[in-house]
């Protein structure tokens, strides 16, 4: 039996036009990013430093995506994640859409900390902002619907396919211009995307794991009341 919708689901599916997911992640960002504009603290604590996660701060490898350094960036990081998100938790479901949600920002976080590890001066750089999660996540909308037709910087009409490669190719461009440390959680978050979507890791076959592993258990629970009888009284037959 599906569950009724609450009124929180309503406030958080912005009256039904995104999944409750996707609006609880909009809001959490938005609500990150005021917090961690009053509160230099917060944002210092928030950020994804490498010396940091090695100091056993762990908090820091998923709250450095909810904190945005600047309206625009909010702005556009919250309208992403209103129209990627919408079609990839509808497509995916809405607890794979945030298994990978969490699992591109630990993981891209994960391997800036160890290449940290081996380059000079990166154990203390600090990381903000959930672009290197919503780049990856839009290659993975363009893979899905590669024929999908949309406005790029609300002018251009491109493919999803084309979208891809613009996505993949800009991130390149900016490291090249930026600094390629700049841009390493953009580059990891991306390149974990691409290996999820040819099937090689992380989140596809262990998220199909967990979902037969969970029908089996419920399963199980619910057939935790029958019995073995035969067919004189005894046994073979399900009751």
């Amino acid at each position: 039996m599906r569950r009724r919708p609450s009124p929180a689901d309503n406030v958080l599916s912005f009256g039904g036009n995104v999944p409750p997911v996707v609006g609880g992640l909009i809001i959490a960002l938005l609500a990150g990013s005021v917090l961690g504009t009053v509160s230099p603290g917060v944002r210092a604590m928030a950020a994804l430093v490498p010396a940091g996660v090695l100091g056993l701060q762990v908090w820091r490898l998923v709250t450095w995506v909810f904190v945005e350094t600047d309206p625009l960036s909010l702005v556009f990081g919250g309208l992403m994640l209103y129209w990627f998100g919408r079609d990839l938790s509808w497509a995916w479901g809405a607890q794979r859409f945030l298994a990978t949600w969490f699992g591109l920002t630990v993981a891209s976080a994960v391997i800036t900390t160890v290449l940290a590890l081996f380059i000079p001066g990166l154990s203390m750089g600090g990381w903000l902002g959930a672009w290197p999660v919503l780049s990856a996540l839009v290659i993975a909308w363009a893979s899905i619907f590669p024929e999908r037709q949309i406005l790029f910087m609300f002018a251009l009409p491109i493919s999803g396919r084309t979208l891809l490669w613009i996505t993949l190719g800009g991130t390149l461009l900016y490291a090249l211009f930026g600094g390629v440390a700049r841009y390493i959680p953009h580059l990891a978050a991306q390149g974990v995307m691409l290996l999820t979507l040819r099937g090689g890791m992380p989140f596809r076959g262990a998220w199909q794991t967990f979902r037969v592993r969970e029908m089996e258990r419920r399963a199980r629970k619910r057939a935790a009341h029958l019995k073995v009888v035969k067919k004189d009284g005894r046994g073979d037959w399900m009751n």
